[in-house]
């Protein structure tokens, strides 16, 4: 059987017998206890959004559920799920060590099948530590780039992702500076990617910043259908980057819808634009997910010139709340719904893994 023969011809890649980009998907791991996942308990407590929980949730009633994430097996488990998809790499968003936050990425680092799949890590939330904090969270982010498992691209350099959030300000370049300055010391040296929305404009502004190429976290709208953000995901960022002739590295949505966090806000999203939002993208079918992965492996090749790195991000494995997932989830009887991740195995394997 074709490896895509379930899915639509559009989403074949061009080039078939090359080595397939590196595809990676983001961890936001708020899963594992402590006072986010407490919030996100909640906001996904609601019968109606059941369907969202990760596939370790436990449901205790129409409107209670219980998230612990900070078991060893459940890294383990995810680990099982992602390589059997054929992902290549997992870019986790690096808070501060002493954080709940950081457990996932502890998880992964001991477990003993991480070299099924890589790591990178997205910096954003470590360069917003006080100045006492910074030097100790600048060398473990530097420790972690040479640990044999990290995700390398273009012969060696480490696949580091950075973004800053607009209501936040002016990204913190003199900290990126730094970060680089202690890597090179270390003896090696980043691959930096700015996630911004604006291809051409962040690359015009960031590379004076240090930034190798451009991408993007995540892409939400008020469009009613999940094949209208999509298609502004293509052609806002992808062919933005294309017509602007800028180092790119595409961006693959799950989707994004809000709803969760408007019914309950969080603490950290107070009166964000959403909240005043009625029209969020449709859920996305595994297979649309799949046929938009297969459109991005196609944009890679076809712009190899821009895409030097030859990798893709996904947005995510595990931003249940947010509306963007691979990650199998939870379901009445038990068995964890892992559609999405059948879906895109058939874009992904049996191709080539690259090496």
């Amino acid at each position: 059987m074709s490896r895509n023969q379930n899915l639509p011809d559009e989403s074949i890649p061009a080039n078939e017998g090359k080595p397939r980009p590196i595809v990676g998907a983001i961890r936001w791991d708020a899963w594992t206890g402590g006072k986010i996942t407490a919030q996100v308990e909640r906001t996904l407590g609601p019968q109606k959004y059941h369907d969202r929980l990760p596939w370790f949730a436990e449901v205790e009633g129409s409107n209670k559920v219980v998230i612990d994430g900070g078991r060893q097996s459940i890294m383990d488990q995810e680990i099982d799920f992602a390589a059997d998809a054929g992902l290549d790499y997992w870019a986790f968003l690096l808070y501060p060590e002493s954080t709940s936050m950081s457990v996932a990425l502890k998880q992964y680092l001991k477990s003993a099948k991480r070299r099924c799949i890589s790591f990178c890590f997205i910096l954003h939330n470590a360069f917003g530590v006080s100045a006492e904090q910074w030097p100790a969270e600048r060398d473990r982010a530097v420790a972690l780039l040479k640990d044999p498992g990290y995700q390398t691209v273009l012969g060696g350099r480490p696949l580091v992702y950075a973004f800053q959030v607009m209501y936040q300000g002016a990204f913190p370049a003199d900290r990126l500076v730094e970060f680089r300055r202690a890597a090179r010391k270390a003896g090696v040296d980043p691959y930096l990617v700015y996630m911004g929305w604006n291809p051409a404009g962040d690359f015009a502004r960031e590379s004076a910043n240090g930034f190798d190429a451009v991408s993007a976290y995540a892409c939400g709208g008020a469009q009613a259908e999940f094949q209208q953000l999509v298609q502004a995901v293509e052609n806002d960022f992808w062919q933005n980057a294309a017509k602007a002739n800028v180092p790119y590295v595409p961006l693959v949505t799950a989707g994004w819808d809000k709803r969760p966090r408007k019914d309950n806000p969080v603490s950290w999203e107070k009166d964000h634009d959403y909240h005043r939002q009625d029209v969020f993208p449709s859920t996305a079918t595994p297979e649309e997910i799949a046929t938009h992965l297969g459109r991005a492996i196609a944009f890679v090749r076809e712009h190899a010139g821009i895409c030097a790195a030859n990798a893709i991000i996904v947005y995510s494995w595990n931003e249940h709340d947010e509306g963007g997932w691979l990650v199998p989830t939870w379901t009445p009887s038990g068995k964890p719904n892992a559609d999405r991740l059948d879906a895109i195995r058939r874009v992904l394997m049996p191709a080539t893994r690259p090496g």
